[in-house]
């Protein structure tokens, strides 16, 4: 068995014998446990589609290339190593996220930085990690399906800009075609969501937003 399976067991086993883990906040009741292989956030998202969701959204951007914490699924239940870092600052990161603008915005993730700019963390090699994408693809970050609100045009490249303006206002056209190069652009994208994406609906979705930025960049 692999680190991150042996400790999706331990965590299972705790939660078993009654340990409920250090609660870290948010909507969907993310845990915290120290197992003999490390520290690894325990979720359940608000239902089994949710949370698979979750891991999916979480697996594709790692296949990308995207900063993201290395994950594991089994049946209804996700652990991801626990990462630490300084909350991300709009003026000192915005380098970041330009560069990672056109996958968060193909995954529909409205909540890549997060209320108060804690979905996304500055590691202390000075790399970003985007730690909760439970707001990606077809469900919002509380579970709520998001409907036809996720289809199958990439509005998304536009209202992160314009509802978080401190933090991605500053990122323009070019900035987008640059961020499409630098994630491998449209094959890449394609074959990331052939591997990651069981859920036929959410894949095809997902393949057309992908035809919408290619489009936008031509």
């Amino acid at each position: 068995m692999s680190p991150m399976e042996l400790a999706m067991q331990e965590i299972r086993a705790r939660q078993q014998a009654g340990e409920r883990g250090q609660f870290l906040g948010g909507s969907t009741g993310a845990r915290l446990f120290d197992v003999p292989q490390g520290r690894f956030v325990s979720k359940r998202g608000s239902s089994p589609a949710h949370i698979r969701n979750e891991y999916e959204m979480n697996r594709l951007l790692n296949l990308l290339g995207v900063g993201v914490p290395q994950a594991h699924f089994d049946d209804d239940h996700m652990i991801t190593e626990y990462q630490q870092g300084r909350h991300i600052q709009p003026i000192r990161d915005r380098a970041h996220t330009a560069r990672d603008i056109v996958p968060h915005a193909m995954i529909a993730n409205w909540d890549m930085l997060g209320m108060d700019n804690d979905n996304a963390i500055v590691l202390p090699d000075g790399s970003i990690s985007y730690v909760d994408v439970g707001g990606a693809g077809a469900f919002r970050a509380q579970g709520a399906p998001k409907g036809s609100a996720f289809g199958s045009t990439v509005g998304e490249l536009d209202t992160l800009r314009l509802k978080n303006p401190n933090e991605l206002g500053h990122i323009t056209e070019q900035d987008i075609g640059r961020s499409y190069d630098t994630y491998g652009g449209e094959d890449a994208m394609r074959n990331a969501i052939d591997q990651a994406i069981q859920n036929p609906n959410t894949a095809n979705i997902l393949q057309q937003r992908v035809g919408d930025i290619a489009r936008r960049v031509a």
